[in-house]
């Protein structure tokens, strides 16, 4: 029989012994990984899909989810990356079409969140720009916590806002760096922040993955960060409800 690597379809690959089931298990040479050469169909159902797409948007690990719907955690993996892929640019955030029509004043709050990836030396600072009044998130940017993090939080600010929002920051040096100092208002405390800050708590009580004593932590930063992303998206849908 014609044999191949599972996951990255290499044929160089040696046999491994077997598991503790007995199923006749290989190795590949060139991506490392084990794996069994008689897989039982893993495709996931409708229902399935369904619900691994609210666990999701749980506090709960991906180990769990895998205990909880009884699926291999490569199918977990696998459909996750299709989700993710999904998510859209805008991350889902929109403006009712009278505020469009008429002219308004768009106030942004922007704040920063400390996370990690892979071991707790790694810091990854998730910036967020969150419009006041609908409190949707209009844009995040994962990066350090300095002027270069700041800079592409900017850049990730829809032209509308840029061109017409007042910011809403603390007084991290950053954000003066990069945002135009006609339209940006820093303040010692946390009142003109507070929505931001707020949502950050959100996160941290949705996102198992922000928790800062967890083993739920991301491994790899492009998933952190499309995680992140697929949260967002679906927040942002809620407050359209």
């Amino acid at each position: 029989m014609n044999r191949s690597c599972y996951y990255c379809g290499s044929v160089n690959i040696v046999k491994n012994g077997r598991t503790y089931y007995g199923k006749a298990r290989g190795r590949c040479k060139d991506c490392s990984r084990q794996f069994v050469f008689e897989r039982r169909n893993g495709s996931l159902s409708r229902e399935q899909k369904r619900r691994i797409e609210l666990l999701l948007l749980e506090r709960i690990s991906l180990e769990g989810i895998c205990r909880v719907m009884e699926i291999a955690a490569c199918h977990l993996y696998r459909y996750m990356d299709e989700l993710y892929g999904e998510v859209p640019q805008d991350l889902n955030a929109q403006v009712a079409c009278k505020a469009e029509i008429n002219l308004r004043c768009y106030e942004c709050e922007s704040d920063e969140l400390w996370s990690f990836v892979g071991f707790k030396g790694n810091k990854q600072w998730l910036w967020v720009a969150q419009d006041r009044r609908s409190r949707q998130i209009v844009a995040l940017h994962l990066g350090d916590s300095g002027a270069t993090g700041a800079k592409g939080l900017w850049e990730e600010v829809p032209e509308r806002y840029r061109r017409q929002a007042t910011f809403f920051t603390d007084e991290w040096e950053a954000y003066k760096k990069v945002i135009p100092a006609a339209r940006h208002v820093a303040a010692a405390n946390k009142k003109e922040t507070n929505h931001a800050e707020r949502f950050f708590c959100t996160l941290r009580h949705r996102c198992a993955r922000l928790v800062r004593k967890s083993l739920s932590f991301s491994k790899r930063l492009e998933r952190h960060l499309m995680a992140i992303r697929f949260f967002v998206a679906n927040y942002n849908l809620s407050l359209l409800l």
